[in-house]
């Protein structure tokens, strides 16, 4: 299971231009994938759904611990009697584990009418959404935007963060702040050109969706992600401008970055 891993997450940083080092949860969550082990969660309740409503040959039920007895209402939850263990390996077994994430689900989710109901409200746990480029063809910014967004890019603050020997400090070449995502998109005064061409073109959809007021860490969201204010085509706008801003910067092809 740990070589698997390893493996997706080294596909993982070559589809997104991240750098080695990089938070496996962070880059996950952009992509929209799960860890083999939530994989494995979700294929183990989806064949226990299966056997708690009659999907499967009945003997498979035989294991199955009866309904747990609640002592004040009469409310069907769905809840079952937990299974002792002596040993760890037990525990982790197919019935005992599936036993216990069945009753950490919710009866929501117990009760879902059909497996594929119950599937897609599990998904939604074990494989989160993958954060959209809408539809956005340029590699190098992709990667630029992608590095920012998890947090591990040539910006000082970021190397400083995770140890770069070759970044004994965080401060920006300007002197003013130490050079976080913040500061290098939004305040840094050597790329003042750069910045009023970004903001040109994202003011205006600011000022007609009345967001002219965002402070600095919804801002740089913006900037990063879109926002889901705004139609396709204008959040492409909005994340094209960023790379056009990181572009023009050169601040990501530094030979020294």
């Amino acid at each position: 299971m740990y070589s698997l891993e390893r493996t997706q997450y080294q596909a993982a940083l070559a589809v997104s231009g991240s750098w080695k080092g990089t938070n496996r949860a962070k880059i996950y969550d952009e992509l929209g994938r799960g860890t083999f082990d939530e994989r494995r969660m979700f294929r183990r309740l989806s064949q226990f759904y299966k056997i708690m409503t009659g999907l499967t040959p009945d003997y498979l039920r035989d294991p199955i611990p009866s309904l747990h007895d609640h002592l004040f209402g009469h409310r069907y939850t769905n809840v079952l009697d937990t299974i002792t263990c002596r040993t760890d390996r037990y525990l982790n077994s197919f019935f005992p584990n599936c036993v216990s994430l069945w009753n950490d689900l919710g009866p929501e989710l117990r009760g879902a009418e059909s497996l594929s109901i119950f599937k897609k409200r599990i998904l939604k746990i074990y494989r989160p959404g993958k954060k959209t480029l809408f539809d956005i063809h340029d590699p190098n910014g992709i990667k630029w935007i992608f590095q920012l967004r998890v947090g591990l890019s040539p910006l000082k603050s970021h190397k400083k963060h995770h140890n770069f020997q070759d970044t004994p400090n965080d401060t920006c070449q300007c002197s003013l702040n130490a050079e976080t995502s913040n500061h290098f998109l939004l305040h840094c005064p050597t790329y003042l050109n750069q910045r009023n061409e970004l903001f040109q073109l994202v003011n205006p959809l600011l000022f007609a969706k009345n967001m002219r007021f965002l402070d600095d860490k919804r801002l740089v969201l913006l900037l990063l992600y879109g926002n889901e204010k705004f139609e396709i085509d204008e959040n492409r706008i909005i994340l094209k401008a960023t790379i056009n801003y990181i572009r023009k910067s050169s601040r990501f092809s530094q030979i020294d970055a």
